[in-house]
């Protein structure tokens, strides 16, 4: 393989392992327990504590579109 074509398949890889870990990290914008909820406006206030509460761990995103806020959680405290 020829160096040009290394390193783009480098950059390439580099490139795909840094957008799949964006998709995974806290914005720290979310909510995941009541009291950070406590903390949102009415009405979504409301909607974040109906999230955090649910029986498997969710967080909630006010900072996303509707019906894509409350989102599983991915293991962080």
């Amino acid at each position: 393989m020829s160096h040009a074509k290394l390193w783009f398949a480098v950059c390439g890889g580099a490139l795909i392992g840094l957008v799949s870990t964006g998709f995974s990290h806290s914005t720290g914008h979310e909510s995941r327990i009541v009291a950070q909820c406590e903390r949102l406006p009415t009405p979504e206030r409301q909607n974040c504590v109906q999230c955090v509460t649910r029986p498997v761990k969710h967080h909630f995103h006010p900072d996303y579109p509707p019906g894509a806020r409350c989102r599983p959680d991915n293991g962080k405290p």
